[in-house]
């Protein structure tokens, strides 16, 4: 088993730092652009320029085989450089598709599919005739962060700083083009000028992505760090600040899995970083999807949940108020629709809070039990009496809106209720509606 290596030795040792560094510069401008592109509502664009830039990765690739060795680094600027004008080219054409009425789904699914088969055609000629150049390709197209030297450091540090530099300067246009482009082009910003800055960047940000976790998985860190700031807050500059954050740290965790791989797979101790870094922030992403406090799926659901629990409560109490005399248990599940267990537990919910008292397998209310089933009923028929004389609502339809609107009146609507129908004494249909003092 190969030894662990520290997070120290990751950022400093000469084989290990061209990879940390590259990549968790790479994750910077990566993150911060997608999180533009999720805002603007357009992350399949991300997907279509890191296909699109295939075709230009195998060009470049190409014409350095003609004038570099294997080994030179200016081979590896003309693959960037091919790569970025395919990207910029299937942008443009995807504005004039859309310009032309074609959706944006459409157009996505059709260039990206288009450059992404027009690479591949172009690879294959280079499969026999120049293996090496040909394992460069691959190199492109999978990922490959451990190969990355300290030139690769610079190139991905200076795309960073201007990534950096051009939110900066111009945070304030971005924000409002992002949320409000109509509100920004009547007050003279350039809108135009601004996305075309922002397209290029991302642009660059997916051609140097690449090289560290593949043109198939780039699109996974433009988007899975942005979903995880997205749950956690709506302020555009913190949402900013946390897709950096969660880029950089499921980054910098995906390349010490990596390197510290505790499994052994057929003798494998090492295991590529970009599939491992694509994991990790996907992971990350779908925790916080889970436990987000506001936004997350679990709260989501446990407040459903109570929510329901909350309603069962309440139909129960203004059941036993509307009968007015004592039920048995089997009584009560008659009257019920809802899981036997789960009327069980409500009925003892009921009794521990002190609104239902139970002897001798008898149910009834207790005095803060009616006063607690008269409200819900006076929230019920103030709702009907709303229904019938403000919006004209028959009164074959009103009750059972109001059966679902009585959990939700909140005592500042009833005010306003109140108020409204000046202070009623009878529902539509009749029946009196219990008054707040009595209660």
């Amino acid at each position: 088993m190969s030894s662990y290596v520290s997070l120290v030795d990751l950022l400093t040792d000469p084989i290990y730092r061209g990879p940390i560094w590259g990549a968790l510069f790479m994750s910077i401008s990566a993150s911060l652009m997608g999180a533009i592109n999720v805002v603007r509502k357009k992350p399949l664009v991300s997907e279509m320029l890191s296909h699109a830039c295939f075709p230009g990765v195998v060009l470049g690739t190409m014409i350095g085989a003609l004038f570099f060795t294997y080994s030179d680094t200016l081979a590896f600027s003309f693959i960037l450089i091919g790569a970025s004008i395919f990207s910029l080219f299937s942008h443009l054409l995807f504005e004039k598709l859309i310009q032309n009425k074609l959706k944006s789904d459409v157009a996505l699914c059709y260039l990206g599919t288009s450059f992404l088969g027009l690479g591949v055609l172009l690879a294959s000629f280079m499969q026999k005739s120049h293996v090496m150049w040909y394992s460069k390709i691959q190199v492109f197209f999978y990922g490959q962060a451990s190969t990355m030297s300290d030139t690769h450091i610079w190139i991905y540090a200076a795309l960073s700083s201007v990534v950096a530099l051009f939110l900066i300067v111009f945070y304030r246009p971005i924000r409002l083009v992002c949320f409000d482009p109509e509100y920004a082009r009547s007050i003279g910003i350039r809108s135009k000028g601004i996305l075309m800055i922002q397209s290029t960047l991302l642009t660059l940000s997916i051609v140097v992505g690449i090289r560290s976790v593949g043109i198939v998985l780039m699109t996974g860190m433009l988007i899975a760090p942005c979903i995880a700031a997205r749950y956690l807050t709506s302020r555009f500059s913190i949402y900013l600040i946390a897709s950096l954050a969660f880029g950089v740290v499921s980054t910098l965790c995906g390349n010490i899995l990596a390197i510290n791989w505790p499994f052994e797979l057929s003798g494998l101790h090492f295991v590529p970083t970009g599939p491992t870094t694509v994991i990790v922030a996907s992971m990350m992403a779908f925790i916080v999807m889970l436990l987000s406090p506001k936004k997350g799926l679990l709260g989501k659901y446990l407040r459903k949940r109570n929510f329901q629990k909350r309603c069962l409560r309440e139909n129960i109490l203004k059941a036993f108020w509307k009968k007015e005399k004592e039920s048995s248990l089997s009584e009560v599940f008659t009257w019920n629709l809802a899981p036997f267990s789960l009327v069980k537990t409500t009925l003892k919910k009921l009794a521990y809070q002190g609104f239902i008292d139970r002897r001798a397998g008898v149910l009834s209310l207790t005095e803060d039990g009616r006063k607690k089933a008269a409200y819900i009923v006076r929230l019920h028929r103030l709702w009907e009496l709303y229904l019938a004389e403000h919006l004209e609502y028959s009164k074959e339809d009103i009750h059972k809106n109001a059966e679902e609107i009585e959990h939700l009146i909140t005592p500042e609507i009833e005010e306003k209720l109140t108020r409204l129908l000046l202070d009623p004494q009878m529902d539509p249909h009749n029946k009196p509606i219990p008054q707040k003092e009595l209660i």
